[in-house]
C-alpha cells in the first residue's frame, strides 16, 4: 500500500518546485544564465533515469523498437507521461522504486521552479495514466522501458 503513496509523493515535486520558486524568487533568476543551469540539471536527471531503466532491461531489440516509438510520441505528449511509465517499471523492485521515484521528485522540483504559471502543469496529470497498467497483470516491462526511454530522450534533445 505504501508503494502507491510513492506515486503521489513523486508527483508533488512539481508543486513543491513551484512553491520554492515563489518563496525564493531572487534566487531563481531567469536572465541570461539563470534558467540554463536548471535545464542542464533536468537533462542530467532524465539521463540518469534512462540509464537506470536501461540497466534493468532484458531484451534490447524490443527496447530499441519501442524507444523509437516513444521518441516519436514524445513530440506530442508531456514528459510526465514517460516518467509515469518509468515509475511503473520501477515497481519491479523496492530499491528501484525508491531510486526512480526520488529522481522524479527532484525532476519535479526543477520542473516546478521553471514554471511561470501553475496552470501550465495540468498536462503533467498524464503522469497517472500508466498506473492503470498496475491493475492488470502486465509484465512486459521491456516495452515500457523502451517507450519511456525514447520519450525522455526526446525531452533531453529538445529542451
Amino acid at each position: 500500500m505504501i508503494e502507491y503513496l510513492v506515486i503521489l509523493i513523486s508527483f508533488l515535486g512539481i508543486f513543491f518546485g513551484y512553491l520554492l520558486r515563489k518563496i525564493a524568487r531572487e534566487e531563481i533568476k531567469f536572465g541570461k544564465f539563470g534558467a540554463r543551469y536548471f535545464i542542464w540539471l533536468k537533462r542530467i536527471i532524465l539521463l540518469l533515469i534512462i540509464l537506470i531503466l536501461l540497466y534493468f532491461s532484458k531484451n534490447y531489440l524490443v527496447v530499441v523498437i519501442f524507444a523509437i516509438i516513444g521518441f516519436i510520441v514524445g513530440i506530442y505528449l508531456d514528459e510526465y507521461l514517460f516518467l509515469g511509465f518509468g515509475l511503473v517499471v520501477s515497481f519491479m523492485s523496492k530499491n528501484l522504486l525508491f531510486l526512480i521515484s526520488s529522481l522524479i521528485f527532484v525532476n519535479g522540483l526543477v520542473y516546478g521552479s521553471l514554471l511561470r504559471n501553475l496552470k501550465k502543469s495540468l498536462s503533467s496529470l498524464l503522469f497517472f495514466i500508466p498506473f492503470l497498467l498496475l491493475i492488470f497483470n502486465f509484465d512486459y516491462y521491456d516495452y515500457l522501458i523502451g517507450f519511456s526511454c525514447g520519450g525522455l530522450l526526446n525531452y533531453i534533445i529538445r529542451k
